[in-house]
């Protein structure tokens, strides 16, 4: 992360404009999605990182207990982090009791050589050492690493999955602001997820600087999101919350402000930077993370990030069980994000606000709904289509009924919003099929339900398009590039490698260079 402070300072700070229509984009050639990583399921349901962790000598189980009373359950190195085997296993000890897991950074990998057996006893020291803690989550292996690296890094996933399946390898990935366009960074995720294969993509980003805005952050939240489901891969990013140069500080409404990008889009994860301040540098000019350096002390940020994710865990842990059909914009689109257009269940969207839409595994809608002004209170008006009970998740996950007034066609929702706040409703009523963005495209499956086999046909399709099969959690279970206006494709209840998947909900997602559908599918099984 300190890399991607300093190319900030090179880069041009005119790269584009916090608002504007998204270009049309070409959908892209899919690649058949990953298989499922086993490590996956060692994750936290939703993921709070605090980067960086305490150092060596405030390594004590109460300075643990501090960090997760912030509602972090994950971190990650130290400042200056000497990866070495004692300072590891003290911070498993540690954090195990608080139930914070641990991404190690062991600089012994450095030895270690797919093309020399020699070097496996290393290997296999690494991972004895670790692997059978419980506070242990997985092998940390770099930040903001570029293409040249991924080979090596490559290797390190393969070796480490092939001892220790159980936990995986991980890296954060450098963000939109390093690239010069969206295709660009694009091709930079899709480089990484198809040569190292990782369980999950993380990237950073950081818009807000002291006098202005880059005006990328949605883009850079959306691209990742898109090569995620690209490879069937859940992914997170990391939120700014220490001051340093060129960056401003980071108040109540910015911070949750970038958070809720993260979740509209169906983020697996937040992480914050930094937990713990860094050491003074002059060139970087640190100011207070959530904890202050040299006295230790709490700032406002380490009250700011624990009173926030008091709201982030419950909603993040909801969403990760729902599948992700889209996410819109209303009141202006910002770069790398799809305009609102009403559809099956939003009619119509008053205020500025980023809704995402989900659906858990019965099909009930579920919208998240932020407040995009970061500087104000705001109240958010949806007019929903149809009669729609709607419920409201409060604090600590729980449902209660939220107001909602008639209209013409069906209910109006009043939502006052804190700056850059947010809240997720569920709504009753089912559904069928939801559009995003201008996408006119005609798209129906049959027969519904199904078994044996189901037929996709489209009409007025826009340019290239394609077709992705998703299970009720979101994951990508298969994928198809489409060609013509009026394409047909027939899917036989398989995953891309032929698997048979189980009998239940899927969604069917056909997108094109305007927008895309997403379709319920009833799969039967064989």
């Amino acid at each position: 992360m300190r890399l991607l402070a300093l190319l900030c300072l090179m880069l041009s700070l005119a790269a584009a404009t916090a608002a504007g229509d998204r270009a049309p984009r070409r959908p892209p050639q899919l690649p058949a999605a990953l298989p499922l990583h086993p490590g996956t399921a060692s994750l936290p349901r939703f993921t709070l990182i605090g980067w960086v962790s305490p150092p060596a000598d405030s390594t004590t189980p109460a300075r643990y207990a501090e960090l997760a009373d912030a509602g972090l359950n994950v971190t990650v190195l130290a400042w200056e982090d000497p990866g070495l085997v004692p300072p590891n296993l003290l911070r498993l000890e540690c954090t195990a009791p608080v139930g914070v897991k641990n991404l190690l950074l062991d600089n012994r990998l450095d030895l270690v050589h797919e093309n020399d057996p020699a070097t496996f006893a290393t290997l296999d020291s690494i991972v004895a050492a670790y692997r059978d803690h419980p506070a242990f989550l997985g092998y940390y292996l770099g930040d903001e690493p570029r293409e040249n690296m991924f080979p090596r890094i490559a290797e390190w996933f393969r070796l480490l999955r092939a001892r220790d399946p159980a936990h995986p390898a991980w890296n954060n990935l450098l963000g939109r602001g390093v690239y010069p366009t969206r295709d660009a960074f694009l091709a930079y995720l899709r480089e990484y997820a198809s040569v190292v294969q990782p369980a999950m993509l993380s990237t950073d980003h950081y818009d807000h600087l002291e006098t202005s805005e880059r005006g990328l952050f949605v883009d850079n939240v959306s691209a990742t999101a898109q090569v995620a489901r690209e490879y069937g891969l859940p992914f997170m990013g990391f939120v700014l919350v220490t001051q340093h140069t060129p960056f401003r500080e980071v108040d109540d409404g910015l911070l949750s402000w970038q958070v809720a990008q993260y979740l509209s889009y169906g983020a697996r994860g937040v992480g914050y930077f930094t937990y713990w301040t860094p050491a003074p540098d002059p060139a970087m000019n640190w100011r207070d993370g959530m904890i202050r350096y040299g006295t230790g002390e709490r700032s406002p940020h380490y009250e700011q990030v624990r009173v926030l994710n008091q709201l982030v865990k419950p909603v993040g842990e909801c969403l990760a069980d729902l599948a992700w059909l889209g996410t819109e914009h209303a009141g202006g689109t910002p770069v790398g994000g799809t305009t609102f257009m009403p559809d099956s269940l939003v009619a119509a969207v008053e205020g500025r606000a980023s809704l995402g839409q989900f659906a858990d595994s019965q099909g009930t809608p579920h919208l998240f709904v932020a407040n995009r002004d970061s500087a104000a209170a705001r109240t958010i008006a949806l007019e929903l289509v149809g009669e729609r009970r709607v419920e409201r998740m409060g604090e600590g996950g729980a449902w209660s009924e939220w107001t909602s007034l008639p209209t013409a066609t069906g209910r109006r929702v009043e939502l006052p919003l804190a700056p850059g706040g947010f809240a997720l409703l569920r709504l009753s009523g089912g559904c069928v099929a939801v559009v995003n963005g201008g996408c006119t495209a005609r798209f129906s499956a049959a027969p519904e339900p199904a078994h044996r086999a189901v037929r996709f046909a489209a009409e007025r399709v826009s340019g290239a398009s394609t077709l992705m099969i998703v299970d009720a959690s979101g994951r990508r279970v298969w994928g198809r590039t489409l060609t013509g206006e009026a394409p047909v494709v027939v899917w036989d209840g398989r995953t891309d490698d032929g698997t048979r998947v189980r009998p239940g909900l899927y969604w069917a997602r056909l997108e094109d260079s305007r927008g895309s559908v997403v379709r319920k599918v009833t799969w039967l099984g064989h």
